[in-house]
């Protein structure tokens, strides 16, 4: 199943502006920035496969397996480059690796999650391993 990604609102602003600087000419100026803004806000996507959970984002797509999946719950005010909403979802695997994400729909992707992930036990909005 794929979850789509929110957008945060104060990227688009800022792509605005960067395009409203753009064409007043400062090109050496907006040209980059504007580059970089697009690139954050291209769609992304995370797709639950049979592997593995797929990020998908701009530039690279990252395979989580459900195996090394340790703790799925909600996000704090902290933020990744693959996280453009402060609310958002966090994911642990391996031994000390983490990802925040922000699907459209946080709670039909824990779901997608607490089907996909049966070493993990839910417990209030979080999955986490039954050894923790």
């Amino acid at each position: 199943m794929t979850h789509k990604s929110k957008v945060d609102v104060y990227i688009l602003a800022a792509i605005t502006l960067a395009v409203f600087v753009f064409l007043l000419g400062d090109y050496w100026i907006a040209g980059p920035i504007l580059l970089v803004l697009a690139l954050c806000a291209y769609p992304q996507s995370y797709e639950t496969t049979a592997k593995g959970l797929v990020v998908r984002n701009a530039l690279t797509k990252v395979l989580i397996p459900y195996e090394i999946i340790s703790y799925v719950g909600p996000a704090s005010e902290e933020r990744s480059i693959f996280s453009l909403t402060p609310e958002g979802v966090r994911i642990r695997y391996g031994l000390a690796s983490e990802i925040l994400i922000s699907p459209a729909n946080p709670r039909a992707f824990f779901a997608d999650m607490a089907k996909r992930t049966p070493h993990l036990i839910k417990r209030g909005q979080r999955l986490v391993a039954a050894f923790a």
